[in-house]
Protein backbone atom coordinates (compact mmCIF):
# COMPACT_ATOMS: atom_id res chain seq x y z
CA UNK A 1 0.00 0.00 0.00
CA UNK A 2 0.95 3.82 -0.83
CA UNK A 3 1.29 6.85 1.48
CA UNK A 4 -1.33 9.77 -0.10
CA UNK A 5 -0.55 12.60 2.57
CA UNK A 6 -3.45 14.64 3.66
CA UNK A 7 -3.45 17.93 5.39
CA UNK A 8 -4.66 17.94 8.68
CA UNK A 9 -6.84 20.15 9.13
CA UNK A 10 -9.48 21.90 11.69
CA UNK A 11 -12.51 19.59 13.15
CA UNK A 12 -15.19 19.96 10.89
CA UNK A 13 -18.07 22.22 12.32
CA UNK A 14 -21.04 19.68 12.18
CA UNK A 15 -19.19 17.42 14.49
CA UNK A 16 -17.69 20.17 16.82
CA UNK A 17 -21.31 21.78 16.91
CA UNK A 18 -22.61 18.61 18.17
CA UNK A 19 -19.43 17.27 20.42
CA UNK A 20 -19.93 20.54 22.12
CA UNK A 21 -23.58 20.39 22.80
CA UNK A 22 -22.97 16.68 23.83
CA UNK A 23 -20.59 17.43 26.14
CA UNK A 24 -21.11 20.86 28.03
CA UNK A 25 -18.92 19.91 30.70
CA UNK A 26 -16.19 19.28 28.48
CA UNK A 27 -14.49 15.67 27.65
CA UNK A 28 -10.96 14.39 27.98
CA UNK A 29 -10.32 13.87 24.18
CA UNK A 30 -11.88 17.09 22.82
CA UNK A 31 -9.50 18.67 25.42
CA UNK A 32 -6.84 16.76 23.54
CA UNK A 33 -7.60 17.68 20.51
CA UNK A 34 -8.23 21.32 21.49
CA UNK A 35 -4.56 21.95 23.29
CA UNK A 36 -2.15 18.94 21.37
CA UNK A 37 -3.64 19.22 18.42
CA UNK A 38 -3.75 16.10 15.92
CA UNK A 39 -0.28 14.83 17.51
CA UNK A 40 0.82 13.31 14.58
CA UNK A 41 1.21 13.73 10.50
CA UNK A 42 1.31 11.29 7.54
CA UNK A 43 4.59 12.80 6.77
CA UNK A 44 6.07 10.89 9.75
CA UNK A 45 5.01 7.83 8.47
CA UNK A 46 5.78 8.01 4.86
CA UNK A 47 9.15 5.50 5.28
CA UNK A 48 6.70 2.91 6.64
CA UNK A 49 4.61 2.63 3.05
CA UNK A 50 5.90 1.92 -0.62
CA UNK A 51 6.11 4.82 -3.14
CA UNK A 52 3.31 3.06 -4.93
CA UNK A 53 0.45 0.93 -4.54
CA UNK A 54 -3.31 0.82 -3.27
CA UNK A 55 -3.47 4.20 -0.93
CA UNK A 56 -3.24 3.51 2.67
CA UNK A 57 -6.38 5.01 5.43
CA UNK A 58 -4.74 8.14 6.88
CA UNK A 59 -1.49 7.04 8.84
CA UNK A 60 -1.88 10.42 11.24
CA UNK A 61 -5.27 9.14 12.31
CA UNK A 62 -4.54 5.28 13.15
CA UNK A 63 -1.91 6.34 15.00
CA UNK A 64 -4.27 8.40 17.00
CA UNK A 65 -7.23 5.38 17.12
CA UNK A 66 -4.08 2.64 17.99
CA UNK A 67 -3.72 4.46 21.16
CA UNK A 68 -7.20 5.12 21.89
CA UNK A 69 -7.87 1.70 21.61
CA UNK A 70 -4.85 0.98 24.47
CA UNK A 71 -6.32 3.44 26.27
CA UNK A 72 -9.53 2.22 26.71
CA UNK A 73 -8.64 -1.33 26.65
CA UNK A 74 -10.55 -2.33 22.75
CA UNK A 75 -9.91 -4.86 20.90
CA UNK A 76 -9.54 -4.04 16.83
CA UNK A 77 -13.12 -4.51 16.14
CA UNK A 78 -14.24 -2.65 18.74
CA UNK A 79 -11.99 0.48 17.89
CA UNK A 80 -12.99 0.26 14.39
CA UNK A 81 -16.81 0.37 15.63
CA UNK A 82 -15.83 3.28 18.18
CA UNK A 83 -14.71 5.27 15.06
CA UNK A 84 -17.48 5.02 13.49
CA UNK A 85 -20.02 5.69 15.89
CA UNK A 86 -18.28 8.01 19.27
CA UNK A 87 -18.74 11.60 18.26
CA UNK A 88 -16.02 12.18 21.12
CA UNK A 89 -13.30 10.01 19.00
CA UNK A 90 -14.61 12.05 15.53
CA UNK A 91 -13.82 14.99 17.23
CA UNK A 92 -10.20 14.09 18.25
CA UNK A 93 -9.56 12.67 14.66
CA UNK A 94 -11.66 15.79 12.67
CA UNK A 95 -13.97 13.82 11.20
CA UNK A 96 -17.60 13.96 9.92
CA UNK A 97 -20.35 12.63 11.66
CA UNK A 98 -21.17 10.75 8.65
CA UNK A 99 -17.30 9.43 7.71
CA UNK A 100 -18.06 5.41 7.78
CA UNK A 101 -14.45 4.55 9.20
CA UNK A 102 -12.82 1.23 7.92
CA UNK A 103 -12.70 -2.23 8.26
CA UNK A 104 -10.38 -3.42 11.90
CA UNK A 105 -7.91 -5.21 10.38
CA UNK A 106 -6.39 -1.83 9.11
CA UNK A 107 -5.04 -1.49 12.88
CA UNK A 108 -3.29 -5.08 13.03
CA UNK A 109 -1.75 -3.64 9.64
CA UNK A 110 -0.74 -0.62 10.94
CA UNK A 111 0.98 -2.45 13.99
CA UNK A 112 2.55 -4.49 11.52
CA UNK A 113 4.33 -1.61 9.94
CA UNK A 114 5.19 -0.32 12.60
CA UNK A 115 7.45 -3.86 13.76
CA UNK A 116 8.83 -3.78 10.30
CA UNK A 117 9.60 -0.84 9.99
CA UNK A 118 11.43 -0.60 13.60
CA UNK A 119 9.30 2.42 14.61
CA UNK A 120 8.01 0.60 18.07
CA UNK A 121 8.63 3.60 19.43
CA UNK A 122 7.70 6.57 17.36
CA UNK A 123 4.14 7.30 18.70
CA UNK A 124 5.22 7.73 21.99
CA UNK A 125 8.48 9.86 20.92
CA UNK A 126 6.13 11.57 19.12
CA UNK A 127 4.20 12.36 22.04
CA UNK A 128 6.74 13.35 24.12
CA UNK A 129 8.31 15.69 21.48
CA UNK A 130 4.74 17.73 21.39
CA UNK A 131 5.03 17.85 24.93
CA UNK A 132 8.12 19.66 25.36
CA UNK A 133 7.31 21.81 22.80
CA UNK A 134 4.39 22.83 25.03
CA UNK A 135 6.65 23.13 28.43
CA UNK A 136 4.70 20.09 29.77
CA UNK A 137 7.96 18.15 29.75
CA UNK A 138 11.82 19.06 30.26
CA UNK A 139 14.65 17.32 30.57
CA UNK A 140 17.27 17.18 33.83
CA UNK A 141 14.24 16.84 36.36
CA UNK A 142 13.46 14.29 38.35
CA UNK A 143 12.55 10.56 36.97
CA UNK A 144 11.59 7.55 38.35
CA UNK A 145 11.81 4.06 37.32
CA UNK A 146 10.85 0.11 38.06
CA UNK A 147 9.70 -2.87 37.01
CA UNK A 148 7.65 -5.58 36.53
CA UNK A 149 7.14 -9.16 35.14
CA UNK A 150 5.02 -10.02 32.16
CA UNK A 151 3.92 -13.10 31.38
CA UNK A 152 4.10 -14.50 27.63
CA UNK A 153 1.43 -15.57 25.66
CA UNK A 154 2.39 -19.28 25.45
CA UNK A 155 1.36 -21.88 28.12
CA UNK A 156 3.70 -21.98 30.79
CA UNK A 157 5.88 -25.48 30.32
CA UNK A 158 7.73 -27.58 32.32
CA UNK A 159 10.87 -28.82 30.71
CA UNK A 160 9.18 -32.36 30.09
CA UNK A 161 6.60 -30.61 28.41
CA UNK A 162 9.03 -28.78 26.56
CA UNK A 163 10.73 -30.90 24.72
CA UNK A 164 7.45 -33.29 24.14
CA UNK A 165 5.89 -29.93 22.98
CA UNK A 166 9.06 -28.96 20.76
CA UNK A 167 9.27 -31.99 19.05
CA UNK A 168 5.25 -32.32 18.20
CA UNK A 169 5.82 -28.69 16.57
CA UNK A 170 8.87 -29.80 14.53
CA UNK A 171 6.73 -32.45 13.28
CA UNK A 172 3.43 -30.71 12.63
CA UNK A 173 5.90 -27.92 10.31
CA UNK A 174 7.85 -30.78 8.86
CA UNK A 175 4.07 -32.32 7.72
CA UNK A 176 3.21 -28.96 6.17
CA UNK A 177 6.31 -28.34 4.40
CA UNK A 178 7.59 -31.61 3.72
CA UNK A 179 4.55 -34.20 3.68
CA UNK A 180 6.10 -36.88 1.29
CA UNK A 181 9.27 -36.85 2.96
CA UNK A 182 8.16 -36.89 6.60
CA UNK A 183 5.52 -40.20 6.10
CA UNK A 184 9.01 -42.17 4.83
CA UNK A 185 10.60 -41.46 7.60
CA UNK A 186 8.37 -41.33 10.64
CA UNK A 187 8.09 -44.14 12.99
CA UNK A 188 4.47 -45.28 13.17
CA UNK A 189 4.58 -45.29 17.23
CA UNK A 190 4.45 -41.04 16.85
CA UNK A 191 0.81 -40.57 15.96
CA UNK A 192 0.26 -41.86 19.02
CA UNK A 193 2.73 -40.39 21.12
CA UNK A 194 2.20 -36.84 19.98
CA UNK A 195 -1.15 -36.52 18.30
CA UNK A 196 -2.11 -34.38 21.51
CA UNK A 197 -0.08 -31.21 23.27
CA UNK A 198 1.89 -31.69 25.60
CA UNK A 199 -0.46 -31.80 29.33
CA UNK A 200 -2.95 -33.65 27.34
CA UNK A 201 -1.09 -37.15 27.67
CA UNK A 202 -0.51 -39.39 30.83
CA UNK A 203 3.01 -38.65 32.41
CA UNK A 204 4.27 -41.87 34.54
CA UNK A 205 4.35 -41.60 38.07
CA UNK A 206 8.14 -42.13 39.80
CA UNK A 207 11.35 -40.47 38.61
CA UNK A 208 12.61 -43.61 37.44
CA UNK A 209 9.49 -44.25 34.67
CA UNK A 210 9.67 -40.23 34.46
CA UNK A 211 12.93 -40.93 33.53
CA UNK A 212 12.49 -43.70 30.65
CA UNK A 213 9.72 -41.70 29.28
CA UNK A 214 11.61 -38.58 28.56
CA UNK A 215 14.37 -40.56 27.44
CA UNK A 216 12.08 -42.12 25.19
CA UNK A 217 10.87 -38.57 23.50
CA UNK A 218 14.64 -37.92 23.56
CA UNK A 219 15.39 -41.08 21.02
CA UNK A 220 12.57 -39.94 19.05
CA UNK A 221 13.76 -36.16 18.97
CA UNK A 222 17.29 -38.03 17.97
CA UNK A 223 16.23 -40.20 15.11
CA UNK A 224 13.99 -37.26 13.54
CA UNK A 225 17.14 -35.05 13.91
CA UNK A 226 19.56 -38.21 12.27
CA UNK A 227 17.34 -38.42 9.23
CA UNK A 228 17.41 -34.19 8.80
CA UNK A 229 20.87 -34.10 8.77
CA UNK A 230 21.53 -38.01 6.51
CA UNK A 231 23.25 -36.67 3.70
CA UNK A 232 20.08 -37.61 1.16
CA UNK A 233 17.58 -35.12 3.01
CA UNK A 234 16.56 -32.16 1.29
CA UNK A 235 18.84 -29.52 2.65
CA UNK A 236 16.30 -26.76 3.49
CA UNK A 237 14.61 -28.87 6.06
CA UNK A 238 17.59 -27.64 8.65
CA UNK A 239 16.38 -24.19 7.86
CA UNK A 240 12.54 -24.65 9.10
CA UNK A 241 12.91 -22.84 12.35
CA UNK A 242 11.00 -25.50 14.19
CA UNK A 243 13.76 -28.20 13.43
CA UNK A 244 16.16 -25.94 14.69
CA UNK A 245 14.80 -24.99 18.03
CA UNK A 246 14.22 -28.96 18.04
CA UNK A 247 18.19 -28.84 17.67
CA UNK A 248 17.97 -26.06 20.74
CA UNK A 249 16.09 -28.14 22.83
CA UNK A 250 17.93 -31.51 22.63
CA UNK A 251 21.54 -29.82 23.18
CA UNK A 252 19.83 -28.53 26.61
CA UNK A 253 17.49 -31.40 27.61
CA UNK A 254 19.66 -34.57 26.60
CA UNK A 255 23.26 -36.08 26.40
CA UNK A 256 24.09 -38.73 24.46
CA UNK A 257 26.76 -41.27 25.83
CA UNK A 258 28.87 -43.05 23.72
CA UNK A 259 29.70 -42.90 20.23
CA UNK A 260 27.09 -41.23 18.23
CA UNK A 261 25.70 -43.82 15.32
CA UNK A 262 25.78 -42.95 11.59
CA UNK A 263 23.50 -40.81 9.45
CA UNK A 264 20.94 -43.14 7.95
CA UNK A 265 22.25 -46.08 11.05
CA UNK A 266 19.61 -47.87 12.79
CA UNK A 267 21.17 -48.13 16.03
CA UNK A 268 19.50 -46.43 18.67
CA UNK A 269 21.49 -44.08 20.55
CA UNK A 270 22.17 -43.81 23.96
CA UNK A 271 20.01 -40.87 24.89
CA UNK A 272 20.41 -39.55 28.47
CA UNK A 273 18.03 -37.38 30.22
CA UNK A 274 20.14 -34.46 31.83
CA UNK A 275 19.84 -33.31 35.52
CA UNK A 276 20.99 -30.90 38.09
CA UNK A 277 24.41 -33.01 37.93
CA UNK A 278 24.63 -32.32 34.52
CA UNK A 279 23.78 -29.16 34.14
CA UNK A 280 21.89 -26.58 32.20
CA UNK A 281 22.44 -23.21 29.93
CA UNK A 282 21.14 -20.44 31.94
CA UNK A 283 18.05 -19.09 31.75
CA UNK A 284 18.66 -16.32 29.48
CA UNK A 285 19.54 -19.33 26.83
CA UNK A 286 17.34 -22.30 27.87
CA UNK A 287 14.49 -22.85 25.43
CA UNK A 288 10.95 -22.39 27.35
CA UNK A 289 8.37 -22.78 24.93
CA UNK A 290 9.04 -24.24 20.84
CA UNK A 291 5.78 -21.25 20.02
CA UNK A 292 7.95 -17.98 21.15
CA UNK A 293 11.60 -18.40 21.18
CA UNK A 294 12.08 -15.51 23.36
CA UNK A 295 9.94 -16.16 26.51
CA UNK A 296 12.12 -17.77 29.21
CA UNK A 297 11.92 -18.54 32.80
CA UNK A 298 13.02 -16.67 35.63
CA UNK A 299 12.08 -16.39 39.17
CA UNK A 300 12.21 -12.79 41.52
CA UNK A 301 11.85 -13.53 44.99
CA UNK A 302 8.59 -15.62 45.24
CA UNK A 303 7.63 -14.45 41.73
CA UNK A 304 7.94 -17.29 39.14
CA UNK A 305 7.36 -16.81 35.36
CA UNK A 306 7.93 -17.33 31.74
CA UNK A 307 7.58 -14.41 29.76
CA UNK A 308 9.38 -11.02 29.32
CA UNK A 309 10.67 -7.81 32.03
CA UNK A 310 9.23 -4.20 31.40
CA UNK A 311 10.91 -1.25 33.05
CA UNK A 312 8.65 2.14 33.25
CA UNK A 313 10.41 5.58 33.73
CA UNK A 314 8.35 8.47 34.44
CA UNK A 315 8.91 12.11 35.26
CA UNK A 316 8.05 12.88 39.17
CA UNK A 317 8.46 17.08 39.36
CA UNK A 318 6.08 19.32 40.92
CA UNK A 319 4.15 21.35 38.43
CA UNK A 320 3.40 19.34 35.57
CA UNK A 321 1.99 16.34 34.53
CA UNK A 322 3.85 12.97 35.25
CA UNK A 323 4.67 11.27 32.24
CA UNK A 324 6.46 8.20 30.87
CA UNK A 325 8.95 9.09 29.09
CA UNK A 326 10.81 5.36 28.13
CA UNK A 327 9.90 1.76 28.33
CA UNK A 328 12.13 -0.77 28.18
CA UNK A 329 11.26 -4.27 27.33
CA UNK A 330 13.94 -7.27 28.32
CA UNK A 331 14.11 -10.63 28.39
CA UNK A 332 12.64 -11.93 31.81
CA UNK A 333 16.25 -13.36 33.31
CA UNK A 334 17.72 -9.70 32.67
CA UNK A 335 18.44 -8.07 36.27
CA UNK A 336 17.31 -4.71 36.47
CA UNK A 337 20.92 -3.16 36.93
CA UNK A 338 21.62 -4.47 33.66
CA UNK A 339 18.97 -2.75 31.85
CA UNK A 340 19.62 0.78 33.69
CA UNK A 341 22.33 1.44 30.78
CA UNK A 342 19.96 1.21 27.98
CA UNK A 343 17.31 2.96 29.96
CA UNK A 344 19.69 6.29 30.81
CA UNK A 345 21.29 5.84 26.71
CA UNK A 346 17.61 6.18 24.94
CA UNK A 347 16.76 9.12 27.59
CA UNK A 348 19.69 10.97 26.19
CA UNK A 349 18.91 10.18 22.69
CA UNK A 350 15.52 12.08 23.52
CA UNK A 351 17.13 15.02 25.11
CA UNK A 352 15.02 13.82 28.29
CA UNK A 353 18.52 12.26 30.90
CA UNK A 354 16.56 13.41 34.69
CA UNK A 355 19.48 15.38 37.10
CA UNK A 356 17.93 12.82 39.77
CA UNK A 357 17.05 9.07 39.07
CA UNK A 358 14.89 7.36 41.48
CA UNK A 359 15.01 3.61 41.78
CA UNK A 360 15.08 0.88 44.06
CA UNK A 361 18.06 -1.07 45.00
CA UNK A 362 17.65 -3.42 42.31
CA UNK A 363 19.27 -0.92 39.80
CA UNK A 364 21.54 0.66 42.12
CA UNK A 365 25.24 -0.85 42.09
CA UNK A 366 28.19 0.70 42.34
CA UNK A 367 29.47 0.40 38.34
CA UNK A 368 25.65 1.76 37.89
CA UNK A 369 26.21 4.78 40.11
CA UNK A 370 29.79 5.61 38.64
CA UNK A 371 28.25 5.42 34.99
CA UNK A 372 25.03 7.51 35.75
CA UNK A 373 27.08 10.42 37.60
CA UNK A 374 29.66 10.50 34.05
CA UNK A 375 26.07 11.36 32.83
CA UNK A 376 25.44 13.66 34.98
CA UNK A 377 22.89 11.85 36.50
CA UNK A 378 22.04 11.54 40.04
CA UNK A 379 21.67 7.57 41.10
CA UNK A 380 19.10 7.89 43.99
CA UNK A 381 18.27 4.57 45.64
CA UNK A 382 19.38 2.14 48.14
CA UNK A 383 23.07 1.39 47.84
CA UNK A 384 24.14 -2.56 48.00
CA UNK A 385 24.83 -3.45 51.52
CA UNK A 386 28.29 -5.37 52.59
CA UNK A 387 26.98 -8.67 52.82
CA UNK A 388 30.28 -10.14 55.02
CA UNK A 389 29.58 -11.25 58.28
CA UNK A 390 31.65 -9.08 60.13
CA UNK A 391 29.25 -5.78 59.06
CA UNK A 392 26.20 -8.00 59.55
CA UNK A 393 26.91 -8.72 63.26
CA UNK A 394 28.02 -5.14 63.75
CA UNK A 395 31.08 -5.68 65.75
CA UNK A 396 33.68 -6.98 63.53
CA UNK A 397 36.00 -5.02 61.57
CA UNK A 398 34.42 -3.90 57.93
CA UNK A 399 35.96 -2.29 54.79
CA UNK A 400 36.00 0.70 56.12
CA UNK A 401 38.07 -0.09 59.39
CA UNK A 402 40.88 -0.36 57.10
CA UNK A 403 42.95 2.81 55.80
CA UNK A 404 43.98 1.83 51.50
CA UNK A 405 46.40 3.11 49.80
CA UNK A 406 45.54 3.13 46.44
CA UNK A 407 48.27 4.84 44.98
CA UNK A 408 50.93 2.57 46.71
CA UNK A 409 48.14 -0.51 46.43
CA UNK A 410 48.37 -0.87 50.24
CA UNK A 411 46.24 -1.48 53.00
CA UNK A 412 46.68 -1.13 56.68
CA UNK A 413 44.51 -3.17 58.68
CA UNK A 414 43.12 -2.16 62.66
CA UNK A 415 45.88 -3.43 64.02
CA UNK A 416 48.41 -1.93 61.75
CA UNK A 417 49.46 -4.60 59.71
CA UNK A 418 49.91 -4.01 56.26
CA UNK A 419 48.45 -6.10 53.37
CA UNK A 420 51.06 -8.53 51.33
CA UNK A 421 49.48 -8.50 48.08
CA UNK A 422 47.07 -6.26 45.77
CA UNK A 423 45.78 -8.23 42.74
CA UNK A 424 43.38 -8.10 39.87
CA UNK A 425 40.44 -10.23 39.89
CA UNK A 426 37.44 -11.03 38.21
CA UNK A 427 34.50 -11.13 40.82
CA UNK A 428 31.31 -12.49 39.19
CA UNK A 429 32.15 -11.07 35.77
CA UNK A 430 33.32 -7.66 37.56
CA UNK A 431 36.85 -6.47 38.00
CA UNK A 432 37.75 -6.50 41.21
CA UNK A 433 41.01 -6.59 43.24
CA UNK A 434 41.81 -9.11 46.18
CA UNK A 435 44.18 -7.55 49.34
CA UNK A 436 45.28 -10.76 51.16
CA UNK A 437 47.01 -10.31 54.37
CA UNK A 438 49.88 -12.20 56.14
CA UNK A 439 48.95 -15.55 57.66
CA UNK A 440 51.77 -14.79 60.29
CA UNK A 441 50.60 -11.78 61.21
CA UNK A 442 46.80 -12.45 61.01
CA UNK A 443 47.17 -16.13 63.56
CA UNK A 444 48.94 -14.24 66.21
CA UNK A 445 47.10 -11.23 66.29
CA UNK A 446 44.67 -10.26 69.16
CA UNK A 447 42.04 -8.57 67.40
CA UNK A 448 41.36 -11.85 65.14
CA UNK A 449 38.42 -12.73 66.46
CA UNK A 450 36.58 -9.81 65.42
CA UNK A 451 38.69 -9.51 61.86
CA UNK A 452 38.13 -13.34 60.43
CA UNK A 453 37.45 -16.66 60.94
CA UNK A 454 40.31 -18.22 58.86
CA UNK A 455 43.75 -18.09 58.48
CA UNK A 456 44.24 -14.26 57.32
CA UNK A 457 42.01 -11.90 56.06
CA UNK A 458 40.84 -11.20 52.38
CA UNK A 459 39.52 -7.95 51.32
CA UNK A 460 37.51 -7.95 47.64
CA UNK A 461 37.76 -4.39 46.89
CA UNK A 462 36.39 -2.70 43.66
CA UNK A 463 38.28 0.17 41.56
CA UNK A 464 38.69 2.79 43.09
CA UNK A 465 36.35 4.88 41.85
CA UNK A 466 33.51 2.57 42.20
CA UNK A 467 34.57 2.07 45.82
CA UNK A 468 34.64 5.62 46.86
CA UNK A 469 31.60 6.25 45.20
CA UNK A 470 29.68 3.57 46.84
CA UNK A 471 30.91 4.38 50.30
CA UNK A 472 29.45 8.21 49.63
CA UNK A 473 26.07 6.45 48.68
CA UNK A 474 25.93 4.37 51.73
CA UNK A 475 26.43 7.35 53.42
CA UNK A 476 24.25 9.50 52.09
CA UNK A 477 21.27 7.07 52.93
CA UNK A 478 22.19 7.95 56.74
CA UNK A 479 20.80 11.38 56.05
CA UNK A 480 17.37 12.72 56.75
CA UNK A 481 17.20 13.93 53.48
CA UNK A 482 17.65 11.04 51.82
CA UNK A 483 14.31 9.12 53.00
CA UNK A 484 12.13 12.30 52.16
CA UNK A 485 13.63 12.40 48.66
CA UNK A 486 12.98 8.81 48.71
CA UNK A 487 9.67 8.48 49.12
CA UNK A 488 8.66 10.14 45.23
CA UNK A 489 9.96 6.61 44.03
CA UNK A 490 6.97 4.90 45.43
CA UNK A 491 4.94 6.39 42.27
CA UNK A 492 6.40 4.55 40.24
CA UNK A 493 4.38 1.66 41.67
CA UNK A 494 0.93 3.13 41.37
CA UNK A 495 1.50 3.74 37.30
CA UNK A 496 2.40 -0.14 37.41
CA UNK A 497 -0.30 -0.64 39.02
CA UNK A 498 -2.64 1.14 36.82
CA UNK A 499 -1.02 -0.07 33.48
CA UNK A 500 -1.47 -3.85 35.44
CA UNK A 501 -5.06 -3.31 36.63
CA UNK A 502 -6.74 -1.08 33.55
CA UNK A 503 -4.34 -2.12 31.14
CA UNK A 504 -3.43 -5.48 31.06
CA UNK A 505 0.65 -4.13 30.87
CA UNK A 506 1.29 -7.77 33.41
CA UNK A 507 0.05 -10.16 30.32
CA UNK A 508 1.97 -9.65 26.66
CA UNK A 509 -0.95 -9.84 23.89
CA UNK A 510 1.84 -11.13 21.05
CA UNK A 511 4.40 -13.34 19.74
CA UNK A 512 7.83 -11.99 20.39
CA UNK A 513 9.90 -9.59 22.40
CA UNK A 514 9.90 -7.16 19.45
CA UNK A 515 5.91 -7.24 19.12
CA UNK A 516 5.34 -7.13 23.24
CA UNK A 517 7.79 -3.95 23.44
CA UNK A 518 5.45 -2.43 20.49
CA UNK A 519 2.46 -3.26 23.46
CA UNK A 520 4.78 -1.73 26.45
CA UNK A 521 5.18 1.53 23.90
CA UNK A 522 1.85 2.18 22.99
CA UNK A 523 -0.18 1.01 26.72
CA UNK A 524 2.49 3.88 28.04
CA UNK A 525 1.82 6.62 25.28
CA UNK A 526 -1.92 5.61 25.94
CA UNK A 527 -1.75 6.34 29.64
CA UNK A 528 0.21 9.43 28.95
CA UNK A 529 -2.67 10.88 26.73
CA UNK A 530 -5.30 9.71 29.50
CA UNK A 531 -2.96 12.06 32.00
CA UNK A 532 -2.61 14.61 29.67
CA UNK A 533 -6.46 14.76 29.91
CA UNK A 534 -6.55 14.77 33.01
CA UNK A 535 -4.05 17.56 33.26
CA UNK A 536 -5.55 19.76 30.94
CA UNK A 537 -8.97 19.74 32.96
CA UNK A 538 -6.96 20.36 36.10
CA UNK A 539 -7.82 17.24 37.52
CA UNK A 540 -5.32 17.17 40.54
CA UNK A 541 -2.75 14.26 41.04
CA UNK A 542 -4.73 11.25 43.51
CA UNK A 543 -3.91 10.80 47.02
CA UNK A 544 -2.69 7.48 48.45
CA UNK A 545 -5.29 6.02 49.56
CA UNK A 546 -6.01 4.75 53.46
CA UNK A 547 -7.41 2.27 55.61
CA UNK A 548 -10.31 3.74 58.11
CA UNK A 549 -7.92 2.52 60.84
CA UNK A 550 -5.18 4.00 59.45
CA UNK A 551 -6.66 7.12 59.11
CA UNK A 552 -8.54 7.35 62.65
CA UNK A 553 -5.04 6.45 64.11
CA UNK A 554 -2.82 9.01 62.28
CA UNK A 555 -5.68 11.79 63.52
CA UNK A 556 -4.00 14.06 66.04
CA UNK A 557 -5.89 13.85 69.12
CA UNK A 558 -8.46 16.30 70.32
CA UNK A 559 -7.37 18.41 73.12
Amino acid sequence: MSLRPTLSGNVPASTATVARAAFPRGNPYLRLRDHLGTIFTDAQFAPLFAPCGQPAECPWRLALVTLLQFAENLPDRRAADAVRGRIDWKYLLGLELTDPGFDASVLSEFRGRLVAGGAEEHLLDTLLALCRDLKLLSARGRQRTDSTHVLGTVRSLNRLECVTETLRAALNALAIAAPEWLRAEADPAWLERYDRRAGDHDVPQGETKRRAHAEQIGRDGHQLLAAIMAPGAPIWLRQIPAVELLRQAWLQNFSIIGDVPAAGSKATPLVRWRTEQEGFPPSLLMLASPYDPEVHYARKQSTIWIGYKVHLTETCDEGGPHLITHVETTPAPVVDRDALEDIHAALEAKGLLPGTHLADAGYVAADQLVASRKKGVTLFGPAPKDDQWQARSGEGFTVQDFRLDWDREMATCPAGHQSKSWAPDDHQGRTAFKVRFSTTDCRSCPLKTQCTRSGRRLLTLRPREEHETLEAARQREEQLAFSKEYRRRAGIEGTISAGVRGLHLRRSRYIGLTKTHLQHVLTAAAMNLIRLGAWFAGTPLARTRQSASTKLMMAPIPA
